[in-house]
């Protein structure tokens, strides 16, 4: 059963959520779903005889990026990153590829812009086709994973401003603040990793098992696809290193200011010292206590705590570089 009558160079069907585009050049076919529901699957199954169970993996959503290499086609799928600005967090979108020699096939659910977009010019303007889909699926393919793997920079970048922004006000007071901003740069570093770890040895097996869909000397071109999921990790392991430098300096100085202020603290009690001592002395309601029937009493009183009060905070300010 076939998806789509062979007629134009593009086809583009509509079924409430569901976008399927067939976009022909030669002999080449690049089917991009979105949105795809179990009758969508099913259908390229048979037209295409793909095993039942890699239909099922389409259906369901995976954990991890994988690749499955059969005789006559490959299984791909991606995980890559995604900013959802409502959850201000990092999450991962799912890319589902059946590859073969003379066609290619995306299902995902239209949350990446590079590939919606880039399937909307194949299908709407020739001289997209005839720069893309002339030299076969792989190339093809190449630059639909090169597009998105160019979209991970830019969240790179924000998160780099991101970290460049706390290594500046790190030293200034704000410590709630400042504690939320990197635990929540932290976090999308870490889904970022999460994302990007497994997808590094797919896109390794995909350069050694992708050459038999390649026309000659191109092998050159998923070398540049590896460089760039390695520059990327790259990047992540010094964000999260430089990250968790700004935690560990934050906690530091949190440390200090909460040691400086029980060190005030302790210096406000000794200066405060003798008048706690004589005025709990004095203040004792029993017979005896001295000076009571004195009548300037009150002032030699006022003198036992001023005069020794007085000679700590003077001795306090001359020692205060050691003391504070």
């Amino acid at each position: 059963m076939k998806l789509f009558p062979k007629k134009k160079n593009f086809t583009v069907v509509k079924n409430n959520s569901t976008e399927i585009k067939d976009i022909k050049f030669n002999d080449l076919r690049w089917i991009d779903i979105v949105k795809p529901t179990n009758n969508e699957i099913e259908r390229i199954g048979n037209e295409f005889d793909f095993h039942e169970l890699l239909l099922e993996d389409c259906m369901t959503e995976h954990q991890r990026s994988k690749i499955d290499d059969y005789d006559d086609y490959c299984f791909i799928v991606l995980h890559l990153p995604r900013y959802k600005k409502s959850l201000i967090r990092l999450d991962s979108e799912e890319v589902d590829i059946f590859i073969g020699k003379n066609y290619v096939i995306t299902l995902h659910e239209g949350e990446l812009k590079p590939l919606t977009a880039f399937s909307h010019l194949c299908s709407t303007k020739e001289e997209y086709r005839k720069e893309y889909m002339c030299e076969g699926s792989a190339l093809l393919l190449y630059e639909i994973i090169k597009r998105l793997f160019d979209y991970c920079f830019p969240m790179l970048d924000k998160i780099g401003v991101i970290i460049d922004n706390i290594n500046k006000d790190v030293f200034k007071d704000k410590s709630k603040s400042m504690l939320e901003n990197i635990s929540r740069t932290k976090m999308q570093i870490i889904n970022y990793r999460m994302v990007i770890k497994p997808l590094r040895p797919v896109v390794m097996t995909l350069e050694k098992i992708i050459k038999k869909y390649l026309p000659e000397d191109k092998e050159i071109y998923f070398d540049d696809i590896t460089d760039k999921i390695e520059q990327i990790w790259n990047m992540l392991e010094n964000y999260k290193e430089v990250i968790e430098s700004a935690d560990d300096t934050l906690a530091s100085l949190t440390n200090q200011r909460i040691n400086n202020l029980m060190r005030t603290f302790t210096v406000v009690q000794v200066v405060t010292l003798p008048m706690v001592l004589v005025g709990g002395l004095f203040s004792m309601n029993v017979q005896g206590i001295p000076m009571h029937q004195y009548q300037g009493g009150f002032w030699i009183v006022f003198g036992m705590i001023l005069i020794p009060t007085g000679f700590i905070g003077a001795l306090l300010a001359i020692k205060r570089n050691k003391w504070l």
